[in-house]
Formats: C-alpha cells, sequence, structure tokens
C-alpha cells in the first residue's frame, strides 16, 4: 500500500506541470487570436472605399465625338453615357444620383489609385472632353467598420486622388465640382454586417452638376 502511495506521489508532480503547461498554452492561443482579429479589423479599416467591376460583358460606349470606349455593361461608362443622352424628366440633374466607379482600387492602407484602375479613370476623362457642358461632382464613401474620423479621412483622400487623376489624364478643371469624402454617413449595412454587404458601401462615385 506504502509503495502504491509513493507511486501515486511520484507522477502527481509531473501531471500538474503538464497541465499546468496546457493552461498556459491555451491563454497564449487565445491571445494571438485576439490579436490576429485585431489586426483583421485594422486591414479592414485600411481599405474602405475600394471597389471593383464584377461583370464580366465588354461592350463599346460610343461618344458624340466619335471616340468608343472600352466598357463593361451596366458598368459607370454605360450608365453615364445613357444619362448624359437621356432628354426623359427623369433623367434631369439630381444631387442625389450618383453614378459608382466599378473598377477603381487603391493599394491597401493608401489613396494611390492602381495602374489598372487608370483605364477607367480616362475613360471618364474622355466621357467629359465628349460631353463639354458636363461638370462632375467625385465622392468618397466607406462602409462602417472602423474609426469613423479615419474613414472620412481616406475616402477624402481617395476622392481627391481621382480628380487630380482626372485632371492629369485631360479633364478640365472647370468640370470638376470638387471631391469630398464622406466617410460612413451614407453607408448601408452594419459594420458587423458580411463583408459582400459592406463592399456596396465602400466606393467612389460621380454626380452630375450640369449637362
Amino acid at each position: 500500500m506504502e509503495k502504491l502511495e509513493n507511486i501515486r506521489k511520484s507522477w502527481e508532480v509531473p501531471l500538474w506541470f503538464a497541465f499546468g503547461t496546457i493552461i498556459i498554452i491555451l491563454i497564449i492561443i487565445k491571445g494571438c487570436s485576439a490579436d490576429t482579429s485585431a489586426k483583421a479589423s485594422e486591414i479592414s479599416d485600411a481599405t474602405p472605399v475600394t471597389t471593383e467591376q464584377t461583370s464580366v460583358t465588354s461592350i463599346k460606349v460610343r461618344l458624340p465625338d466619335g471616340a468608343e470606349l472600352d466598357a463593361y455593361k451596366g458598368g459607370i461608362e454605360d450608365k453615364l453615357v445613357a444619362y448624359l443622352n437621356s432628354t426623359d424628366p427623369a433623367d434631369s440633374i439630381s444631387k442625389g444620383r450618383w453614378f459608382d466607379f466599378d473598377n477603381l482600387n487603391f493599394k491597401t492602407g493608401s489613396a494611390e489609385i492602381t495602374d489598372a484602375s487608370m483605364k477607367q479613370v480616362q475613360n471618364l476623362s474622355a466621357i467629359l472632353k465628349a460631353y463639354p457642358k458636363v461638370s462632375l461632382k467625385i465622392g468618397g464613401y466607406t462602409d462602417r467598420t472602423g474609426n469613423e474620423q479615419e474613414n472620412q479621412k481616406l475616402s477624402q483622400q481617395r476622392a481627391d486622388a481621382v480628380q487630380e487623376a482626372l485632371k492629369k489624364t485631360g479633364a478640365v478643371s472647370t468640370q470638376l465640382a470638387g471631391a469630398e469624402g464622406y466617410g460612413s454617413q451614407y453607408a448601408r449595412a452594419a459594420a458587423d454586417a458580411p463583408d459582400e454587404e459592406r463592399r456596396a458601401d465602400r466606393r467612389i462615385s460621380v454626380n452630375v452638376r450640369s449637362k
């Protein structure tokens, strides 16, 4: 009996040591998981207004000056030109009617437009050239995640970046009615909604102020 008691005691120390080690490991894993989640949130905050084209139907958009634009069916070029050509009273000037860029992206956490996105910026410049009476205002929007002050700041920087890019690609300054970042002011999806729902809130848009 004494021998069994000694054997039991000889195992108690290593067992408690092993148990304690497991607890410590679990605490460390939980801490790392929380840290990873926080970093993921920061990354999400850093890129609130990126938009991209999901349609694969390519079309040619013809402009009044004879130029043709490579675009997507239902994309900003397609919708904007149809609107500018329309004489329907329903298509009169409205500050509440915005056209979203659908192939405009920025480098992560910055207001630097990617090279691939410049094609759509050039298309918008070509539209302004073909419609000299048209003026556009640029708006930047974000989803509800992250710090609102930072979101508003980044949305403003990105709206400004698009305005400057339009100027550099030939748009006349008098046709640009300004750029404004609205942050998450007009976001529809909740901050904890799935990313596919929040994606529509992260965008750059243009509003026609004259045509």
